[in-house]
C-alpha cells in the first residue's frame, strides 16, 4: 500500500466532506480506487471514506478532525508495514553474451 497516497486521499476527502460537497468525495474515491494496484488498498479506501463520512458528517468537525487524522495516519502507517513480497533474484547472463562483440 502506498501510504502517501492513501493519506492524500482521505485528507481530501475529509476536506470535502467539510464543505458538503458529496460529489467530490465519491469523485475522489473513485479516482483513487482506479490508479491503486491493490485490491487491500481499495477495500482499505472504501472502509475508511465510509468511517470518514460517518463521523465527521454526523456531527462537530473541528472538535473531532484532528482525532480522526491521527487515527487515519497511524492505520496507514499500520498497514505499510506489511511484508512486501520480494523479487527473485536476477540470474547472471550466459559466459560469453557479456563480451565486448557479444559472442561466444
Amino acid at each position: 500500500m502506498d501510504t502517501f497516497n492513501f493519506l492524500v486521499s482521505i485528507l481530501l476527502i475529509i476536506i470535502a466532506i467539510q464543505y458538503q460537497q458529496n460529489w467530490i468525495v465519491f469523485a475522489i474515491l473513485i479516482i483513487s480506487i482506479l490508479s491503486t494496484r491493490s485490491l487491500s488498498t481499495a477495500i482499505t479506501l472504501i472502509i475508511s471514506t465510509i468511517v470518514v463520512y460517518a463521523v465527521l458528517g454526523s456531527g462537530d468537525i473541528s472538535s473531532l478532525f484532528p482525532v480522526v487524522v491521527f487515527g487515519l495516519i497511524i492505520f496507514a502507517l499500520v498497514l505499510g508495514l506489511a511484508e512486501k513480497p520480494k523479487q527473485p533474484e536476477y540470474y547472471p547472463p550466459d559466459p560469453g553474451y557479456g563480451e565486448m562483440l557479444g559472442g561466444g
